[in-house]
Formats: C-alpha cells, structure tokens, sequence
C-alpha cells in the first residue's frame, strides 16, 4: 500500500482534497440530499491540510510532513517579498475599477463593497479589514494543498510555469461547485476564470519559489487577495459587468512579465523551484 501510495502521491493526494471539499461544497449549495454543519463548512480549507499532512505522513515519513508543516513558519524571506504578498493582488484588483470606469465613460460606483452583505454590521470598513484578513488566513487551508503539496511533486517533472499552468487547470475546475446556483453557467464564465486562474498560479509559484517554499507568505498572498475583493465593488463597480475581466487581463499581464523577467525554468533568477521533498 505504502509503495501504491507513493507512487501515486499526486492523484491520490488530489482525488481526497477533492471528495472532502467537495462533499462540503455541494452540502452547502443544495445539491447533495444532506446538510453538513456549519462549524464543519468552516473547516473546508482544513481538508487541504489534513490530507497534505496524512499523504506526506503516508508517502515520506513523519519528518517530511513536519518539515512540510513548518513552511507555514518561513517568514525570514526578504522584505520586497513581504511587499508583494501584501500589496500586489490588492493593487490589481483595484487598478480594475478606475481601469474599466476609463475605458467605458461610466463612473465607477464605491458605494457598496461586498463585506456588506456578508458582515452585517454598521461599523468603519477600516475596522473590519484586520478581523477579516485574519478570518481568511485561520480558514483557507488551500496554499497547504496547492503549492504545499501538489505544485512541488508537479516542479520534480516540469519547470515552474507548465507545473504551475496545471495547477492552474486544477485550482479553476475545484471551484466550480461553488457556483452551483450562482449563474456561473456560460463557457465564456467559465474560459475567463480559468484563464484568471492560470495566471494567478504563476504569480503564486513566482512567490512561493522566491522565498524557499513559505506557505505563510503565500497564504498571506491568497488572504490579501480575498480580502481586497470584499472591500472593494470589483464585481459590481461599473455597469456592465466587465470590471472582472479587466481585472483578470491585469492578472494576465503581471504573469507575463514575471515569466519573462524570471525566466520560465524556476520562476526565479536567484533560487531553485520547489521540488518534492
């Protein structure tokens, strides 16, 4: 079992992430007969964790999964590298809406940012930035999964941007439970948040490569991304709907440039791609 397993460390590493999240993600929208607790809804991103943990438990001894867990703890990574995890997905997202109010002549609209209707409380947004940020990083378990576990087995055979272009593919297609209802049901819907998707994973292995594998600086990155989207109106800040594709060409763009200026083999000029350990 132990050779089996090893052997197929990433599909079956995949294929449990899948089923747990999955099975909370469809309780959750209504398609599956059953309701699963809140509290456990809470624990979706944890599923990354757990099977990363219990596969490298599995595959590579204990002392891989704690040296795999305490990536959680690089932070000694350089300050410019501190800049970009909290600054460049905010800077994005934002440059979107003044981007498209330009492009189409209609004013952009601030009036009603998404953590409205999220946290209904009549409080300062500025004092619901830190809770909320804090909020994305205790419960979204996904960097463990994605560039903790399936990107390094996935740089051991390809370089950095076919590796992180299939994660890219795997990240898009796991979301789309969560859309279930939603109206997210068009190919064009669908093309676009894949292609967001692709180019965002470039940016991530560009970050998780260029700071020796730090879990906590890309998780930092993904919570400031999160985080950006429900303080600003990026969906909703111009009529027409096109401020999120903009947005995703801007994601294009930044992932292009990484690509070029650090090479397509590590994603870096100064340090190796993160293999397998």
């Amino acid at each position: 079992m132990k050779t089996f397993l090893k052997q197929h460390s990433l599909v079956v590493g995949l294929v449990l992430m899948f089923l747990y999240t999955w099975m909370l993600d469809l309780s959750n929208s209504g398609v599956l007969p059953f309701k699963v607790p809140f509290f456990v809804i809470l624990t979706l991103g944890w599923g990354f964790i757990f099977v990363s943990l219990l596969m490298t438990w599995l595959t590579l001894g204990r002392d891989k999964m704690t040296k795999l867990f305490k990536r959680f703890f690089i932070w000694r990574v350089g300050w410019k590298w501190w800049l970009v995890a909290i600054l460049l997905l905010p800077a994005l997202r934002f440059a979107a809406i003044p981007l498209t109010a330009w492009l189409t002549g209609v004013p952009a609209d601030y009036s009603h940012p998404m953590i409205r209707d999220v946290v209904p409380l009549d409080a300062p947004l500025l004092m619901l930035v830190v809770p909320w940020i804090i909020f994305e990083i205790l419960t979204n378990g996904e960097e463990m999964g994605w560039r903790g576990y399936v990107l390094p087995r996935l740089q051991a055979k390809y370089n950095a941007l076919v590796a992180s272009l299939i994660v890219g593919v795997i990240w898009a297609v796991w979301h789309l439970p969560k859309f279930f209802g939603t109206g997210f049901n068009d190919e064009l819907s669908l093309i676009w948040f894949t292609v967001a998707h692709l180019a965002l994973a470039i940016l991530y292995t560009w970050l998780y490569n260029n700071t020796r594998g730090s879990l906590l600086l890309v998780v930092l990155f993904h919570a400031a991304g999160n985080t950006t989207g429900m303080f600003l109106p990026v969906q909703f800040a111009v009529p027409g709907g096109i401020t999120q594709n903009v947005e995703i060409m801007l994601y294009v763009i930044a992932a292009i440039v990484v690509t070029v200026t650090a090479g397509a083999e590590n994603l870096s000029r100064t340090e190796e791609r993160q293999t397998q350990e």
